[in-house]
């Protein structure tokens, strides 16, 4: 069956991969080799000797099984190596939740992230004073929405994730330590999103339609699609020339990663301009929200811990500092043409910039020295199987096996609580 499929999708599935939609790949592509955009360079030239660095690489992993019972047993583990000196930060638990599978798993990754940042800020406070790498993206770790749990016993986790990350960022400034995020083939898209904002105004791509209306219908594609859609049929209702804007639409609507458009315009290395991001649409929605009536916020998102008059004082302090948060400086670097991109997060104050991450809103370039930066990822790269030496390293020994997990942990809890099962036969669970 499979390989009917294969034959009747064959071209289809091909140029769904490849091209973005017709009529403004050509343009997308003419921008992004447009010499402000992207800087095409030998990254080798930045290369150094690994031991010119001070580095804490940061990795984590974990294991996690739902029991008969409905409950669910998880352990969640985060490495950080600096030479021969290791970090360690655990955690593990038994819950219920209420949740869907897909929560459940989100829920556990976030732990993971949690981790991580608790481990870096905790070797910052013992006076690790280099540059921490951790497996990911920084952008994604301070845009998550701060909402209940669906821990039953955790149900203010997004309170304390959000007080680690901003005492981890208080502290990297105050040492100076260069914190960076290193993802390989991420699924963002903002430097798309950055480049169709640059030839919106094209006459080629507006027709007749005005600067303020095409970027308008950028806005309103970002979380109202819908409407949207709706807006264009308004305008060639308007116009009669409406350019490329429902192919730009389709386009904005299509979660196409950037990588996938480095890889299918850029023939060297380099990487792209750096840009600052900032919070979603969504994300600002609810910041002005919670400075608008903090208390109302929690009593909304939070239902059930907003009756504990003690987690309101609580969660309100921390909210009120999440103006704090430093805008995220993202690109990507190709460092060889065989390979896929990778991108690069940091936060702006690592680099010079002051700027805040809810006073950013469309990804806009900062001219700021990035050299260090370029520095740690040339030197860590290692060829086409090992984007970052360091990463590589850390991610081969915190990796959790299952049967580790079996034989050690699950092991250990069913003993503790009681329960009599072989560690494969979870339908034979039974607590007594």
């Amino acid at each position: 069956m499979f390989s009917k499929k294969i034959s009747e999708k064959r071209d289809i599935w091909i140029n769904r991969y490849h091209k973005p939609p017709a009529g403004i790949g050509s343009l997308i592509k003419q921008e992004i080799k447009n010499k402000k955009w992207w800087i095409p360079v030998s990254i080798k030239t930045y290369e150094r000797k690994p031991n010119d660095f001070n580095v804490l690489a940061i990795d984590s992993s974990y294991q996690m099984e739902r029991l008969k019972n409905g409950g669910l047993f998880y352990v969640v583990r985060a490495l950080g190596l600096n030479g021969k000196n290791e970090h360690r930060e655990l955690e593990a638990d038994f819950d219920y939740t209420e949740g869907s599978a897909h929560e459940v798993t989100s829920i556990i990754q976030r732990k993971m992230e949690y981790l991580e940042i608790k481990l870096a800020r905790k070797a910052i406070s013992d006076g690790f004073n280099g540059v921490v790498l951790i497996d990911g993206s920084l952008y994604g770790r301070i845009s998550h929405l701060i909402i209940e749990s669906p821990l039953s016993n955790d149900r203010e986790f997004f309170i304390k994730y959000y007080q680690e990350v901003m005492k981890l960022f208080k502290l990297a400034k105050e040492n100076n330590v260069l914190v960076i995020g290193i993802s390989k083939e991420s699924g963002s898209k903002f430097f798309r999103d950055f480049l169709i904002k640059q030839i919106i105004t094209l006459p080629e791509v507006r027709g007749e339609v005005s600067d303020e209306e095409a970027k308008k219908l950028i806005s309103t594609s970002l979380d109202r699609k819908r409407e949207a859609f709706e807006y264009v049929k308004q305008l060639k209702l308007k116009y009669s020339n409406i350019g490329l804007l429902e192919e730009i639409l389709k386009e904005l609507t299509t979660p196409r990663p950037d990588y996938q458009l480095i890889e299918a315009s850029i023939t060297e290395p380099g990487y792209t301009v750096p840009l600052l991001l900032g919070p979603s649409s969504r994300w600002v929605r609810r910041i002005k929200q919670i400075e608008m009536d903090p208390i109302g916020y929690l009593k909304t998102q939070f239902p059930i811990l907003s009756n504990n008059e003690d987690f309101l004082k609580y969660a309100k302090v921390v909210l009120n500092r999440l103006k704090e948060l430093p805008a995220i400086v993202s690109f990507h670097v190709l460092p060889d043409k065989r390979d896929s991109p990778l991108r690069i997060d940091v936060p702006a104050f690592c680099i010079g910039s002051s700027t805040k991450f809810q006073d950013v809103g469309w990804p806009e370039p900062i001219d700021e020295d990035i050299s260090e930066v370029l520095s740690i990822v040339a030197t860590g790269y290692g060829g086409l199987d090992y984007h970052n030496i360091w990463l590589w390293k850390v991610d081969r020994e915190v990796k959790f096996h299952r049967r580790e997990f079996d034989e050690m942990y699950l092991s250990k809890f069913k003993e503790l609580v009681g329960v009599n099962l072989n560690a494969r036969d979870y339908r034979r669970v039974r607590f007594v």
